[in-house]
């Protein structure tokens, strides 16, 4: 879906997105609007598909009770952001082929203040989310049992989360282009840029496992402690849970979970492995 967001905005530079309004012919004027009001429809559901990508990945990483239903609880919240949000950007006019063809006679569509308000309204209910998922992990990343600097390039890769949160709060004063700007093909461009390097940074952010392997050249990262396994895990005592990303032949990783001495594995796939403990209280 990022993928498909990217490739239709940079088909709207081919109809005058990015150009000045006076330079662009009404024909191009007409296919833009099309295709913007194909991305209002899209761009929500592109930022559940993220949210929700990045917030399973740190449920399967820390499979802890507290991030398990914190985590629930922020997708239920989104997918019901999700659906309320679009259908006013679905019908924002009636008929919706007057969104972009204003020649239709009778039409009735929001007025550019309440669209503006509207994508605010989103805007700050998605950075909160973002702020809320990044923020997830942090404290058990900072009691995982492996050095200090392992912690903080672990937390600096989460990091790219807040990277993606800035994108999207830079983007928030950008919104009144719609009502204050005549100069709508112009000003709307980086807006649309800065969502997608949102989108795109949200998805680095839940594919680390993935992307460790671009950092095995960084001195450090790979030194081994003397209280790993041979396989290269951490030690893990009755109550600790941890979660391996295996450096196997095949392309696999096993999430192991010990409470009491239970233990329950569960195959994906990955190369390279990433071993997180936290501990757990026992009941």
């Amino acid at each position: 879906m990022v993928l498909v967001f990217a490739a239709l905005s940079i088909t709207l530079t081919t109809y005058g997105i990015g150009f000045h309004q006076d330079t662009v012919p009404d024909a191009d004027m007409i296919m833009m609007e099309k295709y913007v009001y194909i991305l209002f429809c899209l761009y929500l559901w592109v930022a559940l598909a993220v949210k929700c990508s990045l917030t399973i990945f740190i449920m399967r990483v820390f499979p802890t009770k507290w991030v398990r239903r914190v985590g629930l609880g922020i997708m239920g919240l989104m997918a019901v952001v999700t659906i309320s949000g679009e259908l006013p950007l679905i019908f924002q006019c009636w008929p919706v082929q007057a969104t972009w063809d204003k020649t239709i006679p009778n039409y009735k569509c929001f007025s550019n203040a309440v669209l503006e308000n509207l994508q605010l309204y989103q805007a700050i209910l998605m950075l909160l989310f973002d702020v809320s998922i990044i923020s997830l992990p942090m404290p058990t990343i900072w009691k995982l049992q492996m050095p200090v600097q392992r912690r903080l390039f672990i937390i600096g890769l989460f990091c790219l989360g807040f990277v993606a949160c800035g994108a999207g709060l830079a983007r928030i004063p950008l919104l009144n282009f719609q009502v204050n700007s005549t100069d709508y093909t112009y000003v709307g461009a980086v807006p649309l840029i800065l969502m997608n390097v949102e989108y795109a940074l949200g998805l680095i952010t839940g594919s680390l496992p993935s992307l460790r392997v671009l950092f095995r050249s960084i001195p450090g990262l790979n030194s081994s402690n003397k209280n790993t396994d041979p396989s290269g895990g951490w030690e893990q005592g009755p109550n600790h849970s941890g979660y391996q990303l295996g450096s196997r032949p095949r392309w696999s990783h096993r999430l192991m979970s010990q409470k009491e001495g239970d233990a329950e594995s569960l195959d994906n796939e990955s190369q390279q492995r990433i071993v997180v403990t936290t501990t757990v209280e026992q009941s």
